[in-house]
């Protein structure tokens, strides 16, 4: 929809404005903010009053867009209004099943969220495995025996065979937890639809029942008025007769 749009005055344009040929231009050149099709103008009957050549976009350098006023849409009639959230209606299914350009992009492209989680939890696993091993050989080493490389090696095992099953479970409450999300949006998307679907349901109801209780108001006053002109065609008649009759 076309809007008004009102830029502020650069020294430039506002030098313009006082030594324009358009005397209406001088009552702009202290305001704070003009119009941009009004600086166009003035600058079009500038010209064809013998002024110089104005260039508008070294006028408009450094200018600040200040307000915008969007133009009041011309009065549309009922029949009009119902005509284009027809053509909404009729767009909007069309549209129904087609995907954004960037949303299917993005699925189509790398995953750097999913990437991203891989190396880090790979990492971790791998830090958390030695880091393990190192736990139990060492506190075997420690606190039971210095001389024993049997026991420290299977010491070392089991710390890392626990932490990997802790780290598999880690994983496996993540996973679920990403799927529930998931569920619980694509739920939610499901319910909005339906619920735009009954709104818009609704709606055209009550505008179908509304043209139907117009329908109906307007029939008797339209069947009121065949009658009453049927009444006077029937009095007519025999006021012609009895001035036939008079005549003869």
């Amino acid at each position: 929809m076309p809007s008004q749009v009102f830029v502020s005055v650069t020294p430039a344009l506002r030098s313009f404005l006082r030594d324009c040929r358009v005397t209406s231009a001088r009552k702009s050149a202290d305001d704070e903010s003009v119009d941009m099709d009004e600086v166009y103008r003035l600058a079009s009957e500038h010209e064809k009053l013998g002024g110089e050549q104005v260039k508008v976009h070294e006028l408009l350098e450094g200018a600040e867009v200040l307000d915008r006023i969007p133009a009041e849409a011309p009065p549309m009639t009922e029949l009009e209004e119902m005509r284009l959230k027809s053509e909404e209606r009729k767009y909007q299914r069309s549209v129904q099943g087609v995907a954004p350009l960037y949303g299917r992009k993005k699925n189509e492209g790398f995953d750097v969220a999913g990437f991203s989680f891989a190396t880090n939890f790979g990492t971790q696993v791998i830090v958390a495995f030695i880091g393990a091993f190192l736990l139990g050989y060492f506190f075997v080493e420690t606190f039971v025996s210095q001389d024993n490389n049997v026991l420290k090696v299977i010491a070392g095992v089991a710390c890392s065979f626990c932490t990997l099953l802790l780290e598999t479970c880690l994983l496996m409450v993540h996973e679920s937890k990403e799927t529930m999300i998931e569920n619980k949006r694509t739920q939610s998307d499901i319910r909005e639809g339906q619920r735009k679907k009954k709104l818009a349901a609704l709606k055209h109801a009550k505008k179908g029942a509304q043209a139907v209780s117009e329908t109906a108001a307007d029939g008797p006053e339209a069947r009121g008025g065949e009658e009453e002109v049927d009444d006077k065609q029937g009095k007519e008649q025999p006021k012609k007769g009895q001035h036939d009759k008079k005549e003869d």
